[in-house]
């Protein structure tokens, strides 16, 4: 487990950015300096010219924003109707069970309106209170909901322990629930479809004469059997993965539901409007490259190196891989990622030969990851002092790119420019991320992002209607705050940050021996967690 550090942000030279004179030129250049020198003579820091010619604008994706309850889609609602046949049925009238879901449904109302009211002008927020906040919304409808069952034990309707058992659902959480069954059977299905692959391939090896009729009969008795074992493992284990609100009693009687046709093919189920309206939007869209109410531009290589992070992230997910090994495994191995991802910028970043929009696309394929994805296993490592190195370096690298940009004049972006118009909402993703996500941490830097996004000329505009927490006045805040000027400069912060942050693939999991994840796995179960050995 690697140490524990506190080690203060290292100062260097804010003028570090700014170019030095140009000495007298010698006879002779090297091949750095004929590289970086330009037509016109002036040298370039980071990337070459040339790197730009014929340089068309890069295709691009769409990340669509979360909607919210006032902006629900037609789609989300034909998913709705496609979960109805997961819901249980509605409580009795006048029964404990209704007066508590309505009292549950306030109090999820109330806490979410008191919580987006105090964070909506805050920087940042703690942990501590976020909790204080919402034990302070919640306490009168505790009230509530014990004077009500209170009051079914005095009318001798039950017992304490009877009414003590009884929770109050909301509509969210039934929804939640609903979305939980509905994958839990696709799960089953698709237990039910490697079983009758592994079936139709032993039927093909007996067909062929590669193996006997007692052999293939074997081979199918033993995929019912792993079929049954999956099915009863994952009804067992569904309380402690789903996170969906389900209990074994909600999964005990749910079986396989695919249907087969007459030569033992599936029937493939009718698609659901939403899934039809979603092929035929998805033929017919052309992304846009500017920020729209509907969401943001991301270059596919940008889109990419998201998603290419993600699954570097989960490599090292002992969950995913039906492994404990100990509890902040997940998050060191997300600080190792994210060192990796450092290294590589560094890797590029001088390089002059390489194009600026290749170095942009690790930067906005990171912020995209940030805003995508849950963050949990990495806040709650318990090596805080290493993420906060990391964050700084999140900082300082992305001013470093901003002024990268701006040398190759890429900012601002125009509709014919090579890159999307989307380094303004890139900006304020990851000030969001910094400010919602990161609130346990000191980064006293933030105001010089926002400086180097007005110094080239990065226009800042919050979504509307919002889509973050960042606000204008914030960044008006911002704007006034006291200039850093020190610790900003890429090259000398990093070549110490990297002597604490090699990186590698120490927590990949999938570099580890056979044995060596034996040692750590749930018993039963394979790398993919299904439980199934390897058919040879």
């Amino acid at each position: 487990m690697p140490p524990k550090r506190k080690v203060p942000l290292a100062m260097a030279d804010a003028n570090a950015n700014n170019v030095p004179s140009a000495k007298k030129p010698t006879i002779r250049k090297t091949a750095a300096e004929k590289a970086g020198e330009a037509a016109d003579g002036k040298v370039y820091k980071y990337s070459d010219p040339s790197t730009m010619v014929n340089q068309e604008p890069v295709p691009v994706t769409f990340l669509l924003w979360p909607s919210n309850d006032e902006e629900k889609s037609e789609d989300e609602e034909d998913e709705e109707d496609d979960d109805i046949e997961f819901d249980e049925p509605r409580p009795e009238p006048g029964s404990l069970q209704e007066q508590l879901d309505i009292i549950e449904n306030e109090r999820n109302m109330a806490y979410t309106e008191a919580f987006n009211a105090y964070v909506k002008d805050k920087v940042c927020i703690s942990s501590e209170e976020i909790y204080d906040l919402k034990e302070k919304i919640c306490a009168p409808f505790k009230k509530r909901a014990d004077q009500a069952r209170e009051a079914f034990v005095k009318a001798g309707l039950m017992t304490v322990n009877e009414a003590k058992a009884i929770q109050g659902v909301s509509e969210e959480d039934r929804k939640v629930k609903q979305r939980g069954k509905r994958n839990f059977q696709e799960k089953l299905n698709d237990f039910q479809r490697e079983c009758n692959a592994a079936i139709d391939k032993a039927l093909e090896k007996e067909k062929a004469g590669s193996i006997t009729h007692t052999e293939a009969q074997a081979r199918i008795t033993k995929a019912k059997e792993k079929l049954s074992n999956k099915i009863k493992k994952a009804k067992e284990g569904v309380v402690q993965w789903a996170s969906t609100w389900l209990k074994v009693e909600d999964v005990k009687d749910m079986q396989p539901n695919i249907k087969l046709d007459e030569n033992g093919k599936e029937i493939p189920k009718p698609k659901s409007v939403a899934q039809l309206r979603e092929e035929a939007e998805k033929a017919a869209f052309v992304p846009p490259r500017v920020v729209t109410d509907e969401g943001v531009p991301v270059s596919k290589a940008g889109m990419k190196k998201a998603f290419e992070i993600r699954e570097e992230v989960d490599k090292r997910d002992p969950d995913l891989h039906a492994m404990y090994i100990y509890n902040d495994f997940a998050g060191y191995g997300i600080t190792e990622v994210m060192d990796n991802v450092l290294a590589e910028f560094n890797k590029v970043i001088f390089k002059k030969e390489v194009s600026p929009i290749e170095k942009w696309t690790i930067v906005e394929g990171l912020v995209t990851y940030l805003y995508m994805e849950d963050h949990t296993p990495w806040m709650m490592n318990d090596d805080p002092d290493a993420i906060q190195e990391v964050l700084n370096m999140f900082g300082i690298m992305y001013i470093t790119t901003l002024e990268m940009l701006h040398e190759s004049n890429l900012l601002p972006t125009s509709p014919t420019a090579p890159l999307p118009d989307n380094i303004g909402i890139m900006t304020l993703l990851l000030l969001n991320f910094l400010t919602t996500i990161c609130t346990d941490f000191h980064l006293p830097w933030l105001h010089e992002i926002v400086r180097a996004a007005d110094k080239y000329g990065v226009i800042l505009t919050i979504p509307s209607p919002e889509r973050i927490s960042i606000t204008q006045s914030q960044l008006e805040r911002w704007r006034a705050e006291r200039r850093v000027t020190k610790g900003l400069a890429w090259k000398g912060k990093y070549q110490r940050f990297k002597k604490e942050h090699p990186g590698g693939k120490y927590y990949d999991i999938t570099q580890m021996s056979a044995a060596e994840k034996a040692k750590y796995k749930f018993s039963g179960t394979s790398d993919s967690g299904s439980g199934e050995d390897d058919d040879e």
